[in-house]
């Protein structure tokens, strides 16, 4: 929008228009929780370690840079709390969901203006993020109610990853064309998983691709490695191997409790030569700013959650509930692998939000059932 509409500033009272965003949802959150009239149905016992670890780490190695970091990891708690608190029906969830296709509708739109105008996308890693979740939903609803528009969605927003190169975004829509749990025919999967092989082979011999992925510009699918810091493997990380071998000394030094939080960004900053630069990497910045352990609490969070989802997937056949917990359930494989090649867990307003919220939903309304009005 700064772009576009040039008299906007870029800063407001010394943030960002993301950190004021996302600073607006943690005092809408705050005051939601003292205000609550429903016990939250949220698995907060699920997370505890990784909130208590944030806060016990933040108390010992004290920043401001850390507070910050704390925060938005703790945010999108806060909201599956709030969202776990509310009883809800399904033309309340449907209204929801046409305000968050609104929402997505303008961001496309000023996607598309940007990318007319400069030739570059805007956001380049968070915008798919946030379009992957409406993505996921729409191939919730295409594989319960087979109307074919909610696929024609989804290959539209595919669109956003395809023209900006975002390769992990690209893969992450693929493999969720494949894999969503909205889809509980196992047969059905395999001519999704070929149309899927088709979709990604038209997406990597695509020039822009090749260019973007490989130093010589072109390679072949055996090029590519499971390891996206494989010194030799040719592929382009955009810097990505620098990182890994900067944070090494200090992951070998505190393996098991990490540094401190946010300790990475000194290190990071002073190789990129900017003021704050990230390792785009959550699971190294994770281990390298609170360790093993650290990683551990939090990995543990998302694996004790997708399970008690998962259980709950397993006895309910309820067409239009499979549509919510189908997709939550992807979108933990989507945020597993973003976690590989970026910053997902800081972005808060593009991805954790909406998913932690999703999860919130999803434990009231199997817990509570729907209510009529």
């Amino acid at each position: 929008m700064n772009s576009i509409i040039p008299v906007l500033p870029g800063l407001f009272f010394g943030f960002n228009w993301t950190g004021i965003a996302w600073i607006i949802c943690l005092m809408m959150m705050i005051y939601l929780i003292f205000n609550m009239t429903d016990r939250p149905l949220f698995p907060l016992v699920n997370w505890i370690f990784w909130v208590i670890y944030l806060i016990l780490a933040l108390s010992v190695d004290f920043s401001v840079i850390g507070l910050q970091l704390t925060i938005q990891y703790v945010l999108p708690i806060l909201v599956g709390i709030v969202a776990s608190s509310f009883t809800y029906s399904w033309p309340k969830l449907f209204w929801a969901f046409q305000q968050f296709a609104r929402l997505i509708i303008v961001v496309f739109l000023v996607f598309a203006v940007y990318k007319a105008l400069t030739g570059y996308s805007p956001h380049m890693a968070s915008t798919p993020m946030l379009l992957y979740v409406m993505a996921t939903l729409s191939l919730g609803a295409y594989y319960v109610l087979q109307q074919k528009k909610y696929l024609i969605i989804f290959l539209i927003l595919f669109l956003m990853p395809f023209l900006s190169v975002t390769r992990m975004a690209i893969l992450v829509f693929v493999t969720s064309f494949v894999v969503h749990f909205s889809n509980r025919s196992i047969s059905s999967k395999i001519p999704y998983a070929f149309l899927g092989a088709v979709l990604f082979a038209i997406v990597f011999t695509s020039e822009s691709f090749q260019k973007k992925t490989f130093y010589d510009g072109k390679g072949e699918i055996s090029d590519l490695s499971l390891n996206y810091y494989e010194s030799n493997s040719g592929l382009n990380t955009n810097g990505r191997t620098a990182w890994q071998v900067g944070l090494e000394p200090g992951l070998e030094k505190n393996p098991i409790f990490g540094n401190g939080p946010r300790s990475d960004n000194a290190v990071l900053s002073e190789l990129a030569g900017e003021d704050n630069a990230e390792a785009h990497n959550d699971y190294l910045s994770v281990r390298y700013n609170y360790g093993w352990l650290g990683l551990l609490c939090l990995l543990g969070g998302f694996a004790s959650t997708f399970f008690q989802l998962l259980k709950v997937y397993l006895q309910d056949n309820i067409p239009l509930f499979s549509i919510m917990i189908g997709s939550t359930l992807t979108l933990f494989v989507g945020f597993l692998f973003f976690m590989y090649s970026d910053n997902i867990l800081k972005y808060t307003i593009f991805f954790p939000n909406y998913f932690f919220a999703m999860i919130g939903i999803t434990y009231s309304v199997s817990r509570r059932g729907l209510a009529y009005l």
